[in-house]
């Protein structure tokens, strides 16, 4: 079983890179019998794989016609460089934000996540597990972790079940500090059976996953998180600019 997995995501990555390769939005694939031989496996290992693909969106299959390249007009830009709500974002680019599942639960704090926030690492935190789709696809899943109390308030996200209410939105209510500023750092990674169950791609499938830090006045961090980003479904722009006038 194992060993028929790892056939899969090898065959998996190798088309992919095929289509990327030698292939346009639009083009027609060969049909398995090709793809099969270029690829040295068997024609069941191509069907399976094509249809991982279409269920990713990467390509589309007509029954009688052939198997496409995705034209990508269904992917949405949103920016990553300034502190705005990722569902404002979806929206703003004429796309429909919903939250798929979401979960409001007091864990413990894992010891990356302590070591911004300022406490010990196992002790309790607010965690916040959201799901976003656009247009009903699953594209972002958030994980992100905050204190019980900012300075002398007590905090509930539980209103963070719902599309209606962002985290920056919430912050800014519950401790009467906004988020003044949030760093991100980007990764690339392979799906794994979480990112797998959570996002509804192929083991192996390519994402990226972010680590995202906001901070209130006097750089004080409210929040510390995790996204994982369906990049087939979400294209992530960081924008960079210079407050200063350049020198003459």
């Amino acid at each position: 079983m194992a060993r028929r997995e790892t056939a899969l995501q090898t065959a998996h990555g190798r088309l992919r890179q095929l289509i990327g390769s030698e292939f346009r939005s639009g083009d027609k694939l060969p049909n398995e019998r090709e793809l099969a031989d270029r690829l040295e496996v068997s024609r069941a290992t191509v069907r399976e794989v094509l249809g991982q693909l279409a269920a990713e969106g990467v390509v589309t299959r007509t029954w009688g016609i052939g198997t496409f390249v995705h034209d990508g007009v269904g992917r949405v830009p949103v920016s990553i460089g300034d502190v705005t709500a990722l569902r404002d974002r979806i929206t703003a680019s004429g796309h429909r934000p919903t939250l798929q599942d979401a979960a409001v639960s007091r864990a413990p704090c894992p010891a990356d996540c302590a070591r911004v926030l300022g406490v010990e690492a196992g002790s309790q935190v607010w965690r916040v597990d959201r799901l976003f789709a656009v247009d009903e696809v699953p594209a972002a899943w958030i994980r992100d972790h905050l204190p019980l109390r900012v300075e002398d308030r007590d905090l509930d996200p539980s209103g963070l079940v719902s599309i209606d209410l962002d985290m920056f939105e919430f912050l800014a209510s519950a401790t009467g500090m906004p988020v003044r500023r949030a760093e991100v750092e980007l990764v690339a990674v392979l799906a794994d059976e979480e990112a797998t169950a959570r996002l509804g791609v192929a083991v192996g499938h390519p994402l990226v996953t972010a680590t995202q830090i906001g901070y209130g006045d006097g750089g004080a961090a409210l929040f510390h998180g995790h996204f994982t980003v369906r990049t087939d479904v979400l294209t992530l722009r960081i924008s960079r600019g210079v407050d200063r006038q350049p020198a003459r």
